[in-house]
């Protein structure tokens, strides 16, 4: 039975009343962030559960016929019902992306639709579910920055305590995906730009804290890049041209999503918008099978060593002996994977760069060191470039290098790789401002003037 709105309104009297009763204010939202990061961490361990349970099946399929057909369908299908849920549904009022966060903590007091708690959840399962070749992360970021808004604004919060929850939705929901929350308090503080302080600091810990905790119990088995063992010294100067094809890279994917997400939002979102952006993703997908979805289940093969599954389904499948069909399908999955992450958004899917950012990291860093290892040159340790490059890449996107390099150190088991992390990030996000002056996901806040233009805050 629904409670109405005097009833609802009335048990939050109530629970006010024991709040000012029984505990002090801090502890009150300390409490609060506890069960934001349970809520965040459960919505997240949902969608990725889901999402990676269809993929395999898929999988599964395309091994047994022998072929990717399927694959190559499945994201039109997707993206196609993605697109009516968030044009008849939910009226084209579900923003997709970071930014419209951002924007709602500048000018709307962190005040987020309860839609976002659960429409992002519902559209990116379908999309990535699927095979739209997205990431997850931008979906769960909504939802637990729904989850965080909705209940401060629902126990009438002040603006201040309701963005404090918001960012315990968000960074919990980075959290327990990655099993990191360090990265995902970092990732609230660096994109979201928000003031540091030991009050905001404690909830955010206890919100992370839970919720990595919270998908620890239930979800135990997410990746985890394994670094095989510590670097060497005398392979820093390429850590350090590698920072600087990560910054080459990250140029690249910023200046893809403005092409062609600019291109798409003058056109209205229908059939037509998703005819054109949907058929040239199925082609690419189909001559590209590692394309399809998010993509980690590529890089977790080849730091496992297995450079043959890069060409699976492919039609270069019978060339997998040759090193030139390894280096020619990585160059063309660096090129095309953020040009289909790009039609998948734009033909209705829900996702976000998150993800490609760092598959194409993880792409660059192994064909760097594949290609020095080829020619004789030095050996590299090919996992642990790999590694270095998905932090430098994403820091150049992102411009966040904090984020990146915990993030990183955190999912690939510990900080041996700290001093290459810290080379590659710092060389690819002195680089990427330089052609870009801000990230994917406050460039178009500053051409509306939302954010005051301040060159990211004048880098250097």
């Amino acid at each position: 039975m629904e409670i109405s709105g005097n009833k609802f309104y009335r048990l939050l009297v109530k629970i006010g009343r024991y709040r000012t009763r029984y505990t002090s204010h801090r502890n009150f939202l300390i409490i609060l962030s506890f069960i934001v990061g349970v809520l965040a961490a459960l919505a997240a361990v949902l969608l990725k559960v889901s999402v990676q349970f269809f993929e395999h099946r898929v999988e599964l399929m395309n091994n047994w016929m022998d072929s990717n057909w399927l694959s190559a369908i499945l994201p039109m299908i997707g993206t196609g019902i993605s697109l009516l849920l968030l044009t008849r549904f939910f009226r084209n009022r579900l923003s997709r992306g970071v930014g419209f966060i951002i924007h709602n903590i500048v000018t709307n007091k962190g005040r987020i639709d309860k839609r976002h708690t659960y429409g992002h959840i519902l559209t990116s399962a379908l999309t990535v579910g699927f095979g739209g070749s997205v990431g997850l992360e931008a979906p769960i970021v909504a939802t637990g920055a729904a989850i965080g808004s909705n209940t401060g604004r629902d126990l009438r919060l002040s603006a201040k305590d309701t963005v404090l929850l918001l960012a315990c939705g968000t960074a919990s929901g980075i959290a327990a995906v990655f099993n990191s929350p360090f990265a995902g308090i970092i990732f609230v503080l660096e994109i979201f730009l928000l003031d540091f302080s030991i009050p905001f600091f404690i909830p955010l810990l206890i919100s992370t804290a839970t919720a990595t905790v919270v998908s620890q119990l239930i979800y135990p088995g997410k990746f985890i890049f394994v670094a095989s063992e510590s670097w060497n010294v005398p392979a820093i100067p390429f850590y350090v041209l590698l920072g600087v094809f990560c910054g080459l890279v990250s140029v690249y994917i910023t200046w893809q999503v403005d092409f062609i997400e600019g291109y798409f939002e003058k056109r209205s979102m229908n059939w037509k918008r998703w005819l054109i952006a949907g058929i040239p993703l199925c082609v690419i997908i189909f001559l590209l099978p590692g394309l399809y979805g998010e993509g980690y289940s590529t890089i977790t093969s080849l730091l496992k060593g297995d450079y043959a599954s890069i060409t699976a389904h492919s039609l270069l499948q019978s060339y997998s002996q040759y090193s030139w069909a390894i280096i020619l399908m990585t160059v063309l999955l660096v090129v095309f994977k953020v040009v289909c992450a790009c039609l998948t958004i734009s033909a209705g899917g829900n996702g976000g760069v998150f993800a490609p950012s760092m598959i194409t990291g993880g792409l660059s860093g192994f064909l760097f060191a594949y290609l020095v290892n080829l020619s004789g040159i030095y050996q590299l340790n090919t996992p642990n470039f790999i590694i270095t490059a998905m932090a430098g890449v994403l820091a150049g996107v992102m411009h966040a290098p904090l984020t990146a390099i915990f993030l990183m150190a955190e999912i690939s088991g510990g900080y041996k790789l700290f001093i290459p992390l810290m080379i590659v990030t710092a060389i690819s996000y002195f680089i990427t401002p330089k052609y870009v002056k801000h990230s994917v996901y406050h460039k178009s806040l500053v051409e509306r003037k939302i954010l005051t233009d301040t060159s990211e805050h004048d880098h250097f």
